[in-house]
């Protein structure tokens, strides 16, 4: 579906990890209508700000499970551990914007997903689709309804599940298998490859169903990228290094993520080709971010690997002033920045991609983190989302594009209130942690008194044992 465009417009967390409740919009989705009828598109940035434990990374959690579910793939093992200690259930709730040709919706998806307490795991339980065509107004039409305790009725509305069986007999039967199918394996109904095989085509009286389940199925897949601490925590370690990319051309679209070792390695002549297209598509970007550092491959030639196959053996090295060292040595910040560099890259230029990452300052240096920011909300074509500590964002981003975390879970993101166009939002938001005035509590008050007080006390415990 190559003319379509989907960006997401809103998230919502229920009982998600320490997030009783939460919603974000994109800026975009306020002035919505207006930015369509203006064909006004630009860049949709989103800055998480918040003190540490307050909901930041649980909305990367939450990206990171939508990119799995709508891909059709199982849920993370770990998935059971998002879930609210003192729930059994969270829910998940996002809208999207998908124009194809002339046409444009609003897409609503629910998933509920629960603890699984005998088999230590997590399922999904229900998921729900709708949408809203924005050509015709807004009125909600729900598209399926699925719910895993109920297998007898593999799907509500009946009208839209009649459609499907009467379009072709054999979906009674296909509709069924997919289903268990998808319960079995902790994959989305609605999103499984063989359910997608079933609305495609099988939607006769209206092809907008299958049209939005494919479109949001194909934006999981090759057009959200989600880098949470666990990806960039590989590079930490030394060992190897992740590289997250897109490339597109008039026949296909590539992307995901490509690992390579840091030290010398062999790897197939395929990897070797995909490693040196992204390699010379980031030199373009990082020599200007980190003037005079260039990246390069260097090949060793080819070997045998243990099973008898040809690999090349190679090395990722840094290149400053005609000087080569391996990659290992360069900065933590350098190897992140150079780890995600390609799928910011795609970004920037597409605007249906949404990339989305925890952490972004961890490593990078202040100015160059503003600078960068900068560059992107005035130029980008694409969704940036991201959590930082570093608040040097708020000093260069428009405050539509901060959230901020308060003390609440049960109303746990906001946008400040009662912000000027004269005021520096950086120091705005320091006196609304010292003084207040937000209708939520932003900050759990710290007395530097009690932390000095604190660690004198632990030294004498430690001392006394």
């Amino acid at each position: 579906m190559k003319n379509t465009i989907v960006r997401l417009q809103e998230i919502q967390l229920v009982c998600f990890k320490n997030v009783e409740n939460g919603k974000i919009s994109l800026k975009s989705y306020n002035n919505i209508k207006k930015d369509i009828q203006n064909n006004n598109y630009a860049a949709d940035i989103l800055g998480i700000y918040g003190q540490n434990g307050s909901g930041k990374t649980a909305l990367i959690n939450a990206l990171s499970i939508l990119k799995v579910v709508m891909s059709g793939d199982k849920l993370p093992k770990n998935t059971i551990n998002l879930i609210s200690a003192t729930s059994n259930k969270c829910v998940l709730k996002f809208v999207f914007l998908i124009e194809h040709n002339d046409e444009r919706f609003l897409a609503y998806y629910d998933l509920e997903i629960r603890k699984n307490i005998d088999d230590s795991i997590a399922e999904i339980c229900r998921e729900t689709l709708s949408y809203a065509s924005l050509n015709e107004g807004t009125k909600k039409t729900k598209i399926i309804d699925s719910d895993n305790d109920d297998m007898k009725t593999i799907f509500r509305p009946m009208n839209k599940y009649n459609e499907l069986i009467n379009s072709n007999k054999d979906n009674l039967v296909n509709l069924s298998v997919a289903k268990t199918l998808a319960k079995k394996e902790k994959k989305s109904f609605i999103f499984s490859d063989e359910s997608i095989n079933i609305f495609d085509g099988g939607f006769k009286n209206n092809v907008n169903y299958s049209n939005i389940i494919v479109s949001l199925n194909n934006f999981a897949r090759i057009n959200l990228f989600v880098i949470d601490n666990e990806q960039l925590g590989i590079i930490n370690m030394n060992q190897l290094i992740p590289f997250t990319f897109r490339f597109e051309n008039e026949e296909n679209v590539i992307a995901g993520d490509c690992f390579a070792l840091f030290k010398k390695s062999n790897v197939s002549e395929k990897t070797y080709s995909l490693l040196t297209k992204i390699k010379n598509q980031i030199n373009i970007v990082i020599n200007v971010i980190v003037p005079g550092l260039n990246i390069d491959i260097v090949n060793y030639g080819n070997e045998l690997d243990e099973n008898g196959n040809m690999k090349m053996s190679i090395e990722l090295v840094s290149i400053r002033e005609e000087k080569r060292i391996p990659l290992r040595y360069e900065s933590e910040g350098i190897k992140k920045i150079i780890s995600i560099l390609s799928a910011i890259i795609a970004m920037y230029n597409n605007r249906t991609i949404c990339l989305a990452v925890d952490e972004l300052d961890a490593g990078v240096f202040e100015y160059l983190l503003g600078e960068i920011l900068n560059v992107l909300q005035e130029n980008a074509k694409g969704q940036f989302i991201f959590t930082s500590h570093n608040l040097r964002a708020l000093e260069k981003l428009n405050k539509e594009s901060i959230v901020f975390t308060t003390t609440n879970p049960k109303n746990r993101y906001i946008r400040l209130e009662n912000v000027k166009s004269n005021n520096n939002l950086r120091d705005f938001y320091l006196r609304g942690i010292s003084l207040g005035g937000q209708k939520e509590q932003i900050y759990e008050s710290t007395n530097t008194f009690e932390i000095n007080y604190a660690f004198k006390r632990a030294g004498k415990i430690v001392n006394e044992e």
